[in-house]
């Protein structure tokens, strides 16, 4: 972050969101030819300690990766964590973006997020002169901003804290002082009152996050939250055009019910993105954006045709409620997600799904999972309309958030090999004692010391007999603790249970490579 208080840093996770495979579908989606993601180049903008751009160096050695911050201190912990990782394709700068320059069109992918509202005009002004001479003609941008109206509720607690907390001490101090303000605000009960209902539900929200959010959001100097169509303009005046948001589903007003739908159309009419978007956020009262952005120029198509899934990877965290459904047509089944469950009765998705459930986390190119599904079905072909069909049924999930389309695949493993392999970065990671570790979905888990132990050993040469013993090792030397019954366990079955159980963990997480 451009305005990071130089003795805290910001806390720097992996957004999958960010990602070149999520940002590269969404291009081929509407219509544009964004770089493979293992070929491309990215840029950063704000990458404080780098734990977002780190580990997607990490994943396509072939890319190349500029990052940049201002805050020198957490730079320095990103070059740390690049040297360990050797991660020879990144480049990380010490730069403002205001005097930033690189060659014009060079950059595939540009991230810029937790910035943009979060610095004086006059750097919002550079960020986005600088995303429009460094993209490339097909390329891909992301901006998140806060957002109006929803913000305007959030913003009252900040303009409390920093009346209250004031400018003056050290980060630390400031954290302290605002958690002791944000605990006298709860001292009374919510009770009947909708206001203050509203507030018990934002102190409990801000009680679980971390200080770096804290500091971050609610005392950091700038905060400067706005309408997205003023955003949008912004952008356009800039030579830029608004894609879509990256968690696609919710640029759709049918999430939100027929009723809501058919008022935000009627209300904006026919054809006007940004108009629907505004009354979308007017309606939900929302307060952040991930915005998805190209250049002007760019051969951008408005609407999504499912015919473009064909070139994607596709993968669901859906999984069957029953243990063997029924594929026949007209059978209705129901797959069960963390988002909720989805119930069809069509042969051909039902086939999809039950294949895709096979893979995750991972997941499978188009044709692969098309043939696949005719397999399952005993189709001796599976062309023409039923595959149309199944395309459309899929962009039809993934506007729901039940598939995930990604620009290339990924090498994950569904279940631990004879000797399972970790992402290397996410052994790095672990063997420099890291709380989150990251995955292949490059998605951040918290971890403990006996994951730890596990993970930075899990480079393909080891048994689980062999990682039951290091872990004990480790136990012995008090690197690793576990207890039963309220003491300390070192019983070599109960950890080789618990090294078993860790490993299918870290499949299903997506840890472990093929």
């Amino acid at each position: 972050m451009a305005d990071a208080n130089e003795d805290y840093f910001y806390e720097a996770l992996p957004f999958a969101e960010t990602h070149p495979d999520h940002l590269g579908a969404i291009g081929v989606l509407f219509g544009l030819r964004p770089a493979p993601p293992a070929r491309c180049r990215v840029l950063e903008i704000g990458t404080a300690t780098g734990g977002n751009v780190l580990p997607m160096a990490a994943a396509f050695p072939e890319s190349r990766f500029v990052a940049l911050d201002r805050a020198e201190d957490s730079l320095a912990v990103a070059r740390t964590h690049a040297e360990g990782a050797r991660l020879a394709n990144l480049a990380l700068h010490l730069a403002d973006i205001r005097a930033f320059e690189d060659e014009p069109a060079s950059f595939d992918y540009i991230v810029c997020h937790g910035v943009y509202s979060w610095v004086p005009e006059e750097a919002r002004e550079a960020i986005r002169r600088v995303v429009r001479r460094h993209l490339a003609p097909h390329g891909l941008a992301y901006i998140s901003f806060n957002t109006l109206p929803g913000w305007h509720l959030r913003g009252a607690i900040r303009d409390m804290l920093r009346r209250e907390v004031g400018a003056e001490g050290s980060a630390k101090e400031r954290v302290e002082k605002a958690r002791a303000f944000l605990r006298f605000l709860g001292t009374e009960a919510a009770g009947s009152d909708p206001s203050r209902a509203w507030l018990a539900g934002e102190l409990q929200t801000l009680a679980e996050l971390s200080d770096h959010y804290l500091i971050g959001e609610h005392l950091a100097p700038h905060n400067h939250a706005e309408y997205f169509a003023d955003f949008a303009r912004d952008m356009e005046s800039a030579g830029l055009a608004f894609v879509t948001d990256a968690h696609v589903p919710l640029v759709f007003p049918e999430r939100l019910g027929p009723a809501a739908a058919e008022a935000v159309r009627t209300r904006t009419g026919s054809g006007d993105l940004i108009a629907l978007q505004q009354s979308l956020d007017l309606l939900e009262l929302r307060c952040f954006r991930r915005a998805v952005l190209c250049r002007d120029d760019a051969p951008l198509s408005p609407r999504v045709s499912a015919d473009r899934i064909s070139s994607l990877v596709l993968a669901s965290p859906l999984a069957p409620g029953a243990t063997t459904p029924n594929l026949a047509e007209g059978v209705e089944e129901t797959f069960l997600g963390p988002g909720g469950a989805i119930a069809t009765d069509q042969a051909t998705l039902k086939a999809a799904l039950v294949t895709l459930s096979a893979y995750a986390p991972g997941g499978l190119p188009f044709d692969a999972l098309a043939w696949q599904t005719g397999e399952r079905l005993g189709l001796a072909a599976f062309e023409g309309e039923a595959r149309a069909r199944l395309a459309r049924n899929l962009l039809g999930l993934y506007t729901k958030g039940a598939i995930r389309l990604w620009a290339s695949p990924k090498p994950v493993a569904q279940a631990p090999a004879a000797r399972p392999r970790a992402f290397p970065f996410a052994r790095y990671q672990a063997s420099v004692g890291s709380p989150f570790c990251t995955t292949l979905l490059h998605e951040g888990v918290q971890v403990d010391s006996f994951d730890r132990a596990l993970l930075a050993r899990l480079d393909g040469t080891r048994d689980p007999a062999a990682l039951t013993e290091a872990a004990l090792e480790d136990a012995r030397r008090g690197v690793v603790s576990v207890e039963m019954n309220g003491a300390t366990c070192t019983d070599a079955e109960v950890f080789a249970e618990i090294t078993e159980q860790k490993l299918l963990r870290f499949a299903r997480l997506g840890f472990l490579m093929e």
